[in-house]
């Protein structure tokens, strides 16, 4: 048996200098990623990356309090000597990282530890990863471990915080400061949240199905509901329906219905009830309230809207919930004419100067690269759909977008967000002005002046081009059945 032999300050710098190199060596690496994924989310994904090696001081501390002895074999099974931190900007970004690095060949993944789902006591949230990493150094080949760590800008803003607060205390920090430490860990979280459904907001990332499908579930709700005790509204408006509250607000309502506090659960309540995004206590939120309707009457579960979607799902309640009103029914059912005459017209557009050349577009590139695509089609309608999309293997695909909601003024606007693999890289903002007719009761109807679609032209072209720039970009050869 190999008897351990314990390590003397020069071997143990050269132990360290082996741990320094790996540590180079990834930073480089993880480096690296830094352009690939913001080209492919439009955005830096990766804010900096941080590393460090342990100092041998640490390490023999580290080996007294566990009783060790600094021999090599004790030091290998130290496996944070190497660490490196990589910070990125939202919560969804770290599985994204987390993904990517488990796919990686030229080191291994051979532990994980989630504490982003699954904090620590003190509040503490961070994705760590072990890994297996092989190198050569002057004696060789060799084979070490490092550490790589993934949280978001708020949660390294909280652990630095903490760092500081352990370093003036030691082990021993007081229980008030730990608490409101905790705290903040929550608070940031939420924020942290809230700025990722923020950037699903601005870029439209938020799926229109998930989106369409709540408010179909939302208006069923509304007519089913037995003794509802919905008003016939005149203007037509659902946002009546809501009443802006804070979730503090709402607790205090169902207490005063009659609903003890064990009868609801605070941290559901306190989500929207469409995305899941959390809210703050003192957050004014839109709740579907009793007033207005029955539908939260009684239960410890009523509809809670984020600021996205409630701005998403208010036009096609608008259309949904219409046949409601008794007042004025005949110039309800003409508005709903106009609309769908509209939409004709509008999707007439969108077929013309969208989708036929961007299918033309992609059926061309997919021919010269032999690649077989998959093609569906929606209609025009109120609120978000999905009206284009193009699915190239399982690797790829092409969308197009519609946000709408008819006024029936002057002038309409459809918004198309054009994606690719659900990551927007462009918006058109399409205005359709009605045609103008001069009304002479002696004489015929004279057309002054025609309708008219304006819209940037050139951004389109430039949207187009760079679909079929990222295509060619792709060199691996996809299969698929063609369907339209």
């Amino acid at each position: 048996m190999k008897e351990k032999v314990t390590l003397n300050s020069q071997q143990l710098d050269e132990v360290l200098a082996c741990y320094r190199q790996i540590e180079s060596e990834l930073r480089v690496k993880l480096e690296s990623l830094k352009s690939p994924l913001e080209l492919k989310f439009g955005r830096p994904v990766i804010l900096f990356i941080e590393s460090r090696t342990k100092k041998g001081k640490s390490l023999i501390e580290k080996a007294r309090r566990y009783d060790w002895q600094i021999t090599d074999e004790t030091i290998h099974l130290i496996k944070d000597i190497a660490g490196l931190r990589i910070i990125v900007q939202h919560v969804d970004d770290i599985d994204r990282i987390v993904d990517v690095l488990r796919q990686r060949t030229d080191f291994k993944v051979v532990d994980e530890k989630d504490f982003v789902r699954s904090p620590k006591q003190s509040g503490y949230r961070s994705y760590h990863l072990i890994v297996q990493y092989d190198f050569n150094d002057l004696k060789g080949p060799a084979t070490r471990y490092a550490e790589i760590q993934v949280r978001t800008v708020g949660q390294h803003f909280w652990a630095v915080l903490q760092h500081s607060m352990m370093y003036k205390y030691g082990l021993e920090v007081p229980g008030h400061v730990a608490e409101n430490l905790r705290l903040i860990a929550e608070e940031t979280s939420n924020m942290d949240e809230k700025m990722m459904v923020m950037r699903w907001a601005v870029s439209r990332e938020l799926e229109t199905d998930a989106i369409r499908a709540y408010a179909e579930k939302l208006v069923n709700s509304l007519f089913q509901q037995k003794g509802s005790k919905v008003e016939p509204i005149t203007n037509l408006d659902p946002s009546s329906y809501f009443e802006k509250m804070s979730i503090l607000e709402l607790s205090f309502l169902l207490g005063q219905q009659g609903i003890a506090p064990s009868g609801f659960n605070p941290q559901t309540l306190s989500r929207c009830s469409c995305c899941d995004t959390p809210f703050l206590l003192h957050e004014k939120v839109r709740v579907l309230t009793t007033n207005c309707t029955s539908i939260a009457e009684k239960t410890a579960d009523p509809v809670r809207l984020c600021k996205v979607c409630y701005s998403l799902i208010i036009p096609i309640l608008r259309r949904e919930l219409a046949p409601l009103s008794s007042v004025n029914r005949d110039w309800l059912q003409k508005e709903q004419e106009e609309t769908k005459h509209l939409s004709r017209k509008i999707y007439q557009f969108f077929s013309e100067k969208v989708r036929s050349p961007l299918r033309k577009r992609l059926q061309q590139t997919a021919v010269r690269k032999g690649i077989s695509i998959a093609l569906q089609s929606s209609s025009l309608d109120v609120g978000t759909v999905t009206l284009f999309k193009a699915v190239m293997g399982d690797r790829l695909t092409v969308q197009v977008d519609s946000e709408w909601d008819p006024h029936h003024g002057e002038a309409e606007t459809l918004i198309l967000y054009f994606k690719m693999n659900y990551r927007v890289i462009g918006k058109v903002q399409v205005s359709y002005t009605y045609p103008e007719i001069e009304w002479d009761e002696f004489h015929e109807p004279e057309l002054i002046e025609p309708e008219s679609f304006l819209y940037n032209a050139s951004e389109l072209s430039r949207i187009f081009a760079q679909i079929e720039a990222e295509l060619q970009e792709r060199p691996e050869p996809f299969s698929m059945v063609i369907s339209r």
